[in-house]
């Protein structure tokens, strides 16, 4: 049997990864977390007066004023409105990329593959709506796809909906 000193044995810590996921939770990243994420990306230790302004530095937590909204009565009108407009507007954009992929198989023309799909371009066009801002603040049309998705599949409000049988046993 080998003898791998413990330090080996582990696998090291995705530093940058963890500062992504504390941005995106909303927590505060310190300095130092940063200068050992840029170090650890870069495999190079930073000049010593870069170091030190990087140390002092601190990315705050981003967080929404106010509470969440209880009632999520908006949420499920304005998804029962993009069920209803998403169909649509999905055949729209696949058409009109049909008839790009048409026009550029006729000039010979080969088309980027880092174009928007015709899905994305629906959501996009449904959250530019005025009232689907208002209901859907700061949302991506990645985010405004999974919850229309888990809505049509009947996942929504699935927490809420439980109950623990703890409660019955406390009166």
């Amino acid at each position: 049997m080998s003898k791998i000193p413990f330090e080996k044995q582990h696998l090291p810590a995705d530093l940058v990864l963890q500062v992504e996921r504390d941005i995106a939770l909303g927590n505060s990243v310190t300095g130092s977390d940063l200068l050992a994420a840029i170090e650890q990306s870069i495999d190079l230790q930073l000049a010593a007066r870069l170091r030190d302004i990087v140390s002092k530095s601190s990315i705050p937590a981003v967080k929404r004023r106010g509470r969440p909204s209880r009632c999520k009565g908006r949420e499920d009108f304005a998804l029962a409105e993009v069920d209803d407009r998403y169909p649509a507007l999905l055949r729209k954009h696949e058409e009109e990329a049909e008839q790009k992929r048409l026009l550029a198989a006729a000039a010979g023309d080969i088309l980027a593959s880092a174009e928007r799909t015709p899905s994305e371009l629906a959501y996009t066009d449904i959250l530019n709506l005025r009232r689907m801002k208002r209901v859907f603040r700061n949302l991506d049309w990645q985010t405004l796809r999974n919850k229309h998705s888990e809505w049509k599949n009947g996942h929504w409000h699935s927490a809420e909906n439980s109950v623990d049988s703890e409660d019955f046993d406390a009166d």
